[in-house]
């Protein structure tokens, strides 16, 4: 009647809840209380009451779910049961994709682009990027901490990561010399991604995003991608309108909860 099923790289500590089934056939009207009587049984398995469980992200979801009443219907059912344990909504992402077949996005001229020399240099543009950022998860981890030391932690834990070369990043630089930003074209385990895109604070507004985009979707389509893949948050509509402009389609979404 339900089941949930955590997922992890690996490690012995799940990373994230990934699986929360109910039974959406038969329009039981308890099947909500049902998800979340397991759910909430399972975490007081999993996790000490002093510890907070690993995010559910509800994916894929369609595009426009909400205009379909039974996916939207299921939707909120799985959020509803996340809410009974205490979760509560965090953020809703946008997934991206361009295919080969679709025009390559027109390069402006205006900045000029070079890889990354050392760590202390893609950490520090980061830590300039972060303010002022519309990214729901970098803004949570700058209020724990700091602008440097999130900064850090994304370069090493995030970025470093993928197993793509670093020689594949691309800083640009504007007229002056000066840093704008950075894009990070990467290839990950699942294919080809734009794995981070930003603009300098005081920057932004100049359509310097869409000049880095352009750059990374080059760089890989030389690479050899014929899908490349990307994602923003829902409030993040400066981001999604680059994506777009720069031929990406909108093709799924998901939506992050947490217990804090």
């Amino acid at each position: 009647m339900a089941r949930v099923g955590w997922w992890s790289r690996g490690g012995i500590r799940p990373e994230v809840l990934e699986t929360l089934d109910i039974d959406d056939a038969h329009g039981d009207p308890h099947r909500t209380d049902i998800g979340a009587r397991l759910l909430r049984t399972a975490l007081t398995a999993l996790f000490p009451a002093d510890t907070l469980p690993p995010p559910y992200v509800l994916q894929p979801l369609p595009a426009n779910w909400r205009d379909d009443s039974t996916t939207e219907r299921r939707i909120k059912d799985r959020m509803e049961l996340v809410e009974c344990t205490g979760g509560k909504f965090f953020v809703e992402r946008l997934r991206y994709r361009w295919t080969s077949g679709t025009p390559l996005p027109s390069r402006r001229g205006i900045l000029t682009f070079r890889p990354v020399s050392r760590d202390e240099e893609a950490i520090d543009l980061l830590a300039r990027i972060l303010p002022g950022t519309l990214d729901a998860y970098s803004r949570a981890d700058v209020a724990r901490s700091s602008a440097g030391d999130y900064a850090r932690l994304q370069y090493h834990d995030e970025l470093l990561g993928y197993p793509s070369p670093r020689e594949w990043w691309r800083i640009g630089v504007g007229p002056d010399g000066e840093p704008i930003g950075l894009v990070v074209p990467a290839q990950s385990p699942n294919g080809f991604v734009i794995a981070y895109l930003g603009v300098i604070d005081g920057h932004r507004g100049q359509g310097f995003v869409n000049d880095l985009l352009a750059e990374g979707t080059h760089l890989l389509a030389a690479q050899g991608a014929e899908r490349i893949t990307a994602d923003t948050d829902l409030g993040n509509q400066p981001m999604a309108r680059a994506f777009e402009r720069a031929g990406y389609e909108n093709f799924a979404g998901r939506i992050d909860m947490r217990w804090d």
